[in-house]
This record gives structure tokens, sequence and C-alpha cells, in this order.
């Protein structure tokens, strides 16, 4: 399928256009068709009954690998894993073309692939009779594309086309035939040839010509090539596809790993692999060089460099690693690559997972015929998260069309999109050019692997907005009937399509303290009970039960009917309607607590306190006895006690014991210095071992 925005491209019908041979490209390799009185003989070999459907293909997208039993000579190096385009090629490293296809040999985008009618071919569509075949042995692997059709916007698929690629790994041929050619591409591009891993070098055998049916192209691997390639890359960065990351400011570092690859067909020595993280500015922030001293064909190294990115700062940066020094490098447009790492506050109310930055192309992308959409992969940099929105910037609208936004689990096969977790329509009428925050039809949390977010059509002419500023993500994809393909162009742009996440909601109610107990506090009598009740989580809370309980005793619980708490308020002071009336002489805990459903946390709901109980306590005027003064400064006299052993204890006014002394009186008053006792009132209990009495002083100086 084309994008809105492909040009129409001229093409030639005419097969005796054909030259009988070409080259050699700039390895040795030649063609020759089976126009030439030594070329290959048409010979179409049916695999239908004897290979594997290909399953899978649609419109625009690559399956595999498929592994080959024996490897396939290729130029300077052997391969034995073989993907399959859906737009009739077949690729040595996976990779999606799609149109407008590339003239060959191109460096940059997908390399290491053979061409045998890449063009915009469509298997998708109701009667669609497209096949293809997949066969494979010790000699051959053979590719056969059967009766597939051209797509086309007005009728999704229009002619027919059977070919197939034909892999000799006895004598290193490569063979195209073509048995079948009816039809033409819409608005597209048709290339054939063949072009290495280093794009640079390559062959192609036409461009923009359709192939004649009845018809035979081979390519011949030269006997020996002087040809020597030096050639080095960046396979990876952090992992194998270099996709970008999400991390956490002030989260854990992030180990910096590159591999080196050797990609030419002579021994690279003495070079060195250069790893360094930009921020946005493009100032570097960490960075090392690593010299590496001999690295052979086809071989790669893995550098982990010493320092390490310590996300201190949220923002986009860039992980970069180059090499270089390598002397008389054929090749120097892969030498470099690029990660992006995306810093999230992860502190905020919500933090939007989203690798596009501020500035669109102004052009956005769309589906001609207006029956495709795009993705992006994102995984969060912290679990669980609680995904809440998705983000989105329309670029245009001009047909006045819908679109769906999906959410897909990476539960598919190798981590592809598999369960579809929520869908969301923004009908017709009701789309907004910009950007747009539009919720998920229920909060989805997500506590393992990562979510695509998929963007489609639901109509012609409606165009999501495109970033075309480095860095990229390398997480794109464009899906067609359901079917996900890598986007054809990742390596130069993002989406405009994200995940918003909220704080993951904790409901978490608890009591924190007591207002006028405290531990070792004597409460001889009925006492108010106050806790302080405090909001833990990150939800208002409201319809929870406070709870109290002394000892072993009964549980008293009531209502909170208060206003609701929000979080991080101050605590609120709870004052149950029953009071706490000592029932024995006791030393042990009151404690409350709350009790609310979800809450999060059984550990922060509980404050206790240890206290002494008294009960049989009576006035001690009932003696007779008489404190004088009362208001006391520097001491009190208690006249008329009775002679004896006595205990005295003094509480504050929040019941905390203050002073204890024993004494023996006889035939005296007893004389109880207060000068060292701060102002105000206090508790005065006695006890003499038959009995108790208590009452109040106060001292006031």
């Amino acid at each position: 399928m084309l994008r809105t925005t492909t040009l129409l491209l001229a093409f030639s019908f005419c097969a005796s256009l054909f030259a009988a041979t070409g080259g050699p490209d700039a390895y040795g390799y030649i063609w020759k068709d089976s126009n030439e009185a030594d070329g290959p003989v048409f010979n179409w070999i049916d695999i239908t009954t004897t290979g594997t459907m290909v399953t899978g293909l649609g419109d625009d997208n690559v399956v595999g690998p498929f592994v080959m039993s024996t490897d396939m000579p290729y130029y300077w190096y052997g391969r034995k894993f073989v993907w399959v385009g859906s737009n009739g090629y077949i690729a040595f490293n996976g990779g999606n073309i799609a149109s407008p296809f590339p003239s060959i040999p191109l460096a940059g985008g997908v390399n290491d692939y053979v061409a045998g009618m890449a063009t915009d071919l469509n298997f998708l569509g109701t009667g669609n009779n497209g096949r293809c075949y997949f066969f494979d042995d010790d000699d051959l692997t053979i590719i056969s594309w059967v009766d597939v059709p051209f797509w086309n916007a007005a009728t999704d698929y229009s002619g027919s086309n059977t070919f197939e690629i034909i892999l000799n790994k006895t004598d290193s041929s490569i063979t195209v035939q073509y048995l079948q050619q009816v039809g033409t591409v819409a608005n597209g591009s048709l290339a054939i040839g063949i072009e290495s891993v280093a794009g640079s070098i390559g062959l192609q055998h036409s461009f923009n010509t359709y192939p004649a049916t009845n018809y035979a192209i081979r390519y011949y691997m030269p006997p020996s090539s002087s040809l020597q390639i030096r050639d080095g890359t960046v396979a990876w960065n952090t992992a194998p596809g270099s996709g970008g990351v999400f991390r956490s400011r002030n989260g854990a570092p992030l180990q910096l790993v590159s591999t080196a690859l050797n990609v030419g067909n002579t021994p690279l020595t003495n070079f060195t692999l250069d790893g360094r993280i930009l921020n946005g500015a493009g100032a570097t922030v960490v960075s090392q060089l690593v010299p590496i001293s001999q690295l052979l064909p086809e071989l790669d190294t893995t550098i982990t460099f010493t320092p390490v990115f310590d996300p201190t700062i949220a923002g986009t940066f860039r992980f970069v690693s180059t090499v270089g020094a390598i002397a008389s490098e054929l090749v120097t447009d892969n030498n470099q690559l690029t990660q992006e790492i995306v810093v999230v506050d992860t502190t905020t109310a919500t933090q939007d997972l989203r690798y596009h930055g501020p500035t669109d192309n102004l052009a956005g992308i769309g589906w001609d015929g207006g029956d495709g959409g795009v993705g992006v992969y994102i995984k969060p940099p912290y679990y669980p998260a609680y995904a809440t929105h998705t983000t989105i910037r329309i670029a245009s609208d001009a047909g006045l069309a819908g679109y769906t936004i999906k959410v897909f689990d990476d539960d598919g096969p190798g981590g592809a999109p598999g369960t579809m977790l929520d869908s969301v329509q923004v009908p017709l009428g009701s789309v907004t050019v910009g950007d747009q925050v539009l919720p998920l039809s229920a909060p989805l949390m997500i506590t393992s692997g990562g979510v695509y977010i998929q963007w489609y059509m639901l109509g012609p002419n409606v165009n999501i907005a495109v970033d075309a500023n480095p860095p990229f993500s390398l997480r794109t994809y464009e899906v067609i009937g359901n079917i996900w393909a890598e986007y054809r162009d990742r390596t130069v742009q993002d989406f405009f399509l994200g995940l918003r996440l909220s704080q993951v909601p904790v409901h978490d109610i608890g009591c924190t303290g007591f207002f006028g107990l405290a531990d070792g506090q004597d409460v001889p009598g009925q006492t108010a009970v106050r806790a302080w009740v405090t909001n833990l989580g990150n939800q208002p809370a409201s319809g929870f039960t406070v709870n109290y309980r002394f000892a072993n005793g009964p549980v008293v619980s009531q209502a909170y009917t208060g206003p609701v708490l929000n979080p991080g308020a101050a605590p609120v002071l709870f004052t149950f309607s029953s009071y706490f009336i000592p029932t024995a002489d006791l030393t042990a805990d009151l404690c409350a607590w709350t009790t609310m459903v979800d809450d999060a946390s059984a550990l922060n709901d509980t404050a206790c306190v240890s206290i002494h109980t008294f009960v049989g306590i009576e006035e001690l005027d009932a003696l007779g006895v008489v404190l004088a003064p009362n208001p006391a400064d520097a001491s009190v006299r208690i006249n008329g006690l009775p002679s004896g052993m006595w205990t005295l204890r003094l509480m504050d006014a929040t019941g905390r014991l203050v002073r204890t002394e024993s004494f023996s009186l006889v035939n005296g008053p007893l004389v109880l210095g207060v000068e060292d006792l701060v102002g105000g009132a206090y508790q005065m209990l006695l006890d003499n071992g038959t009995g108790r009495w208590h009452t109040s002083l106060i001292v006031q100086h």
C-alpha cells in the first residue's frame, strides 16, 4: 500500500528493453537472462505441493526468519537465515521494503536482499488468491510468489504475478524466474536486482520495467574477487534492534553496551568504538573511546563501556556509537548508530511516554484508500505502570474521516502485538486537528513488558503527524489489514503517538497517633479517645472506619463522616463518641486503627500507646484532706492525710506521669515541692495499699 505522499513514477512495459547481460558490480557479480545463448533456461519449478506455504503475508510486511539447511554463499559472506517480503523480495537480515522502492544499490535503509520483483504487491482482500511458498534442501532454496496481485486503492488488488527466487547453494548462483505477469502497479515502483550488506555494493537488473513472462535471470558470483572490503559497523546499542527506551529520572543507571561488526571480507585491525551519551542540546554527557585490536570478517565484538549513564535530568538523550580509525574503509555511512533514550520524571502526577519531539513535518502520513494505520511500541520505565490515556497529533483531516486508537499487549509470538487491551473510536465529525489526549475505555495496569499503540484510519485523507527530527525510536510500525510490519521509514521518522501514565492509585488510610494520651500515662477514669487519622495514599479517602481497643477488651468502631481526606493533607483529629472507661488495674496497649476496602498497606493502619488504668478511686477530700495553697507556687501542703506508707503519682493535663514518690507519714502534713513543675493543671493520685484517692492541683508561678 502507498502513503498518500507517494509520487507517480514512469514505467517501461517493453521486455525487449532488457539487456541479455549486465554487470559486473563492484564485487564482480554479473547477470545473464534467458535471452542470452549461454544464459539460464527458463524452467519453472512448481513447489506448491513440495514446499511450505508462507503464512502471515499481507500488504507491506515481511515474515521470517526461515532457516536454510545449508549456508547460501552471497557476496563475500554466507547466509543461513532468510526473510520473505510480501512485496516480492527476500532479505538476509530482515527489514520491510515498501513503496517507493529504492534503486539498487543504495546505502542506508534495508540492505542485504534479493529483489525478485520488488513492487507494491498485496496478499489481502476478499477473494485474493495470492500465495507464497518456501522450499529448502541442501542444494536449493526456492521462494515462489503465486498469483499475487498488485495493490490497488479502489479494489484492494488487481492483476496477477507468479515468479520465484532460486538460491543455488552448490554453485552460489541466484535465479529469478517469471511465469506470469498481468496488470500494473498503482502509483508505485518496481526494482529487480541484488544488494549486499554494504548497501553501496549491488547489481540492478532493471528499475521500473515489467519483466516478461517465461523469462529467467541468473546472477553469477565471481569465482574470486580482488575487491578488498574494509567495512565496520555498529550492529546494535543496548540490545539487538537498538529500539528506544524510557528511563526513570533518578532511577537505576543505564549500562552502555554496543556491538561492533565486521561486514567486510578482510580483518579490521587497530580501530576504535566510541560510545557517548548526548543531551538534547547535543552536548556530551558520558563518553569512552575503546580500542579494538582485531576483528575478523563476519564476526562481532560486544563492548561494555566503563561509564554508565545516570539519568538525573528528564529529557531526550542519544546513545551514539561510532566505529572509527578504519584504514581505507569502503563504506562509511554505516559507521554510526544512534539509540533514543527518553528520561521521564516519574514523580509528576502524569507522565507522557512518547518518542516524538514537539515539531512535526506539517504533512503527516495516511494511506491511500483510507484502510491503514501506524503503531508504536512503548515499554514503561517502571512497574506497575498505570495507563489512563493515549496521546496523538492529527496533522489533517481533509476527508473528514474518523479513526480508532487501540492498545495491544505484547503477548503475541516473539513479543508481537497480541491481546487487544483497549479500543477507542473517534468517529466522523469528531476528529480535531492538533494534539489530543484520549482517555482509555478503562485504565490499564501494566506489570511487565510493554504495549503497542495503534492508530487506524476509518476513511481516506486523515493524516497522523510525523516527527522527522532525530533521534528516532526504531519502534514504529505500519499496520494494514491487521498485519503489523516494521515501518518502512522508521530510521528517519517517528509518529505523534504515545501513552499517558498516571500515578498508580494507592488507597491508604492510617491512624498515626493520639491526642491527650502518651506512653506510661495513668488513666484513672473515663477518658475521651482522640486519634490522628492520616491519608497515606495518593487518592482522596472517605467512607472508612476508625476503631480502638484496650488490651483484649471489646473493639469500639465508628464510621468516619468528616470531610474527604486528600492526599498530602494534614492529619485529622478523630474523636470517638464512646469514652474509654477502665475496668481493671492494668498496664496494656490502647490501640486505634482504620479499616477501609482496598487499603494498600495494613502495616501503617495502627497506632498504640501503653497506659496504666486504675479503678475504685475516690476523691481525696472524702478523707477530710486539704491541699494548701492551691494554686501553689513553690510547694503545697497536704493536711489531714492519715499516717502510713503512701505512694504519690503526679500527672500533667495530658495524663503524662511527671513524678512518682513513696514516703512514710507519721502525724503530720506532707509538704510537696512544685517549683520545678511547669505551670498548669495536674492530677494527684495517692495510694496507701488499702485505697486510692485523687485530687486536682494547680501550679501557678
